[in-house]
Parts: structure tokens; C-alpha cells; sequence
């Protein structure tokens, strides 16, 4: 007797995800999809609006799983402050739990992830680290066609949905509440001037956890360029930067970071 395929569909809270998602859900049989969300418990608010529009719409619950922590506290756990090169609770929150729901779930499963054509080059890790699960293959829908060309947030405004309003103040992405540890000072910026209290959280932990005498005292969560060679930048000098020189969101030096986290 043939064994049915079952579709797992990693939902980010974004919108190419959701458009993702849907494409899946036309295309399979209904019963056989799961939705998996990995909540951060660093999410905007809206973000969980979105989700709850979305079952709505597809008239589907989410499989929504959180650890408990925040990414600060994964990286108070490892003893360190994160940046674009060490970003533990990527693996922790979001990655891990993912890999050991596929673990346990029924064979075969198709991972179904929201990745596009502009974004190829990171088709082949999550490729390679899932379907060395046996009984796991991995797809990618914003790859079918006729391809969405990014235009995901009509999209979902098409379908009477409102989009995240993360994109709204110019974010890239829907995650963290839009303090990735990841993300270039533009974005920080962007963070200080929309949600400053966000802003505000994040600098005094990076300080408080800058512990001297440690190997965390000189370490930060973001770094600028210098004579030609990296150099840390704290939260706090980055604000006192942007006091005195309006630091410009879009064109700001060493703003190379987008988000990561989800594959």
C-alpha cells in the first residue's frame, strides 16, 4: 500500500512565508498539511494578529511552539552577546525544535520552506540538514510557478488580509519585534526611532552584560568598519552617532545583515 506524503510548511510570520503556505495548501490535500510556527516570545504583537488571520483565511490552526525564552536569555545561557556571527537562539528557538518535530513526526514529510529565487543561495543548507532525516525532502513553493516576483504583501492584501505592520515603518522582516541580533545599525535605527522602548531594552542588557574583566566586556551586537577593519559598536555609542549625525536607515556602512534565523 502506498504510504501518503505529508506536508510540514515552516511559517516565519511573514508574509512570503504565508504566501508560501497558501500555495501549499491549494496544491495538497488539506488534511495532509501541518502549519509550524516557533514563536520567539520576542514578537511584535501584530505579528500574532497576522497569525490569527491566517487560520481565518485557511480555516486551519497553527502549530504554534515556543521554548520560553527570548533570544537574550539563549544568549545569557551560552554566556555571551550575540551578533551576526553568533547567534545561538537561531539554533535554540527556532531550528532545533523544528528538527526534532520532523524527527518525530510520520514518514514520509515534504518541509515545505518560504525561500525564493532572490534568495538561492540559501536553498541548499536547510536542503542538506533536513533531508539528512530520513524520510524528510524539502521544497521550495515561492519557486513554483508563476512566481509571486515579490510581491508578497499585495499578496496577502489581495486575500483581505493586512500585512504586518513591521513592513510598514520599513523592516525587512516580521521576527524579533525587529531587534535581530543580526541586523545591521540602519535597522537599530530604524528600531530606536519606532520603538524605542525595543531600543532601549536591548542597549541595556548589551551593557549589563558587557561584564569586565570577561571576554564579553568588549563585545557587542553590532560592529562598524574602521580604517578598513571591523570594530565593535555598542547600542549606546550607535545612539549617540545617531544624535549627533542622523545616521541615514538605508545606506548606513556595515548594514549587510538580514534575517537568518528561520532556515
Amino acid at each position: 500500500m502506498e504510504i501518503k506524503m505529508h506536508h510540514i510548511v515552516s511559517l516565519s510570520g511573514g508574509s512570503a512565508s504565508a504566501v508560501a503556505a497558501d500555495r501549499v495548501l491549494n496544491r495538497y490535500d488539506f488534511n495532509d498539511v501541518t502549519l509550524w510556527f516557533a514563536d520567539t516570545k520576542w514578537e511584535d504583537e501584530d505579528l500574532y494578529r497576522f497569525l490569527d488571520d491566517l487560520e481565518s483565511r485557511w480555516e486551519k490552526k497553527i502549530v504554534k511552539f515556543t521554548d520560553g525564552r527570548t533570544p537574550l536569555e539563549v544568549a545569557e545561557d551560552r554566556k555571551l552577546i550575540p551578533n551576526s556571527l553568533a547567534a545561538p537562539c537561531s539554533y535554540y528557538l527556532k531550528q532545533l525544535p523544528f528538527r526534532k518535530f520532523l524527527e518525530t513526526h510520520n514518514k514520509p514529510v515534504t518541509v515545505h520552506l518560504g525561500l525564493d529565487w532572490s534568495e538561492e543561495h540559501r536553498h541548499a543548507k536547510p536542503k542538506e540538514v533536513y533531508e539528512s532525516i530520513d524520510g524528510v525532502s524539502v521544497d521550495f513553493p515561492l519557486m513554483w510557478e508563476p512566481l509571486a516576483y515579490l510581491g508578497y504583501q499585495k499578496v496577502v492584501s489581495d486575500w483581505g488580509i493586512k500585512p504586518p505592520r513591521l513592513y510598514s515603518y520599513g523592516f525587512p522582516h516580521n521576527n524579533c519585534g525587529g531587534r535581530c541580533v543580526r541586523q545591521g545599525a540602519s535597522e537599530w535605527i530604524r528600531l530606536l526611532k519606532h520603538f524605542p522602548n525595543r531600543f532601549n531594552e536591548v542597549k541595556e542588557w548589551e551593557k549589563t552584560n558587557q561584564i569586565p574583566n570577561s571576554p564579553r566586556e568588549n563585545r557587542t551586537i553590532l560592529k562598524h568598519t574602521v580604517d578598513g577593519n571591523p570594530e565593535p559598536l555598542s547600542l549606546t555609542e550607535l545612539e549617540k552617532q545617531n544624535e549627533t549625525t542622523q545616521i541615514d536607515m538605508f545606506t548606513y556602512e556595515g548594514d549587510e545583515y538580514g534575517c537568518f534565523c528561520e532556515y
